[in-house]
């Protein structure tokens, strides 16, 4: 029974996990990068980067300094190294998000969504 309410919780905050990613649509604003720098790490950072090479991305949005660290991205960094105009997408309510890890975590939410959805298909399947 005990696994039975652990997977009815994982299914609960997963769907409300997709539920607010899909509903709470963002108005991405465009910001010209001003620098970049190559990071290796291994224990700091968010999940979506942390086995890769990241860039730590700085720019100004409204008049403030901020950067985002992402997952690196050669076009981007050649880019900016070429003294091109580099853009990228921030969130306007959280200047620190940046598109690209926003992408990569909803990749990461489908893969969780469908292994819940296996393993309760799984459940399901056994003990009926």
């Amino acid at each position: 029974m005990i696994i039975y309410g652990t997977l009815a919780l994982l299914l609960i905050i997963s769907t409300y996990v997709l539920l607010r990613y899909k509903i709470k649509k963002r108005a991405w604003r465009q910001v010209q990068v001003e620098g970049i720098t190559r990071v290796k790490q291994h224990t700091v950072g968010s999940l979506e980067v942390l086995a890769q090479s990241s860039i730590l991305i700085e720019f100004t949005y409204q008049g403030e300094k901020h950067c985002c660290q992402t997952a690196f991205r050669p076009s981007l960094y050649e880019s900016f190294l070429a003294k091109k105009a580099t853009f990228i997408y921030i969130d306007p309510h959280n200047p620190e998000q940046c598109l690209h890890n926003a992408q990569t975590k909803w990749r990461y939410i489908k893969l969780w969504l469908f292994l819940t959805f296996l393993v309760l298909g799984c459940v399901f399947i056994r003990y009926w």
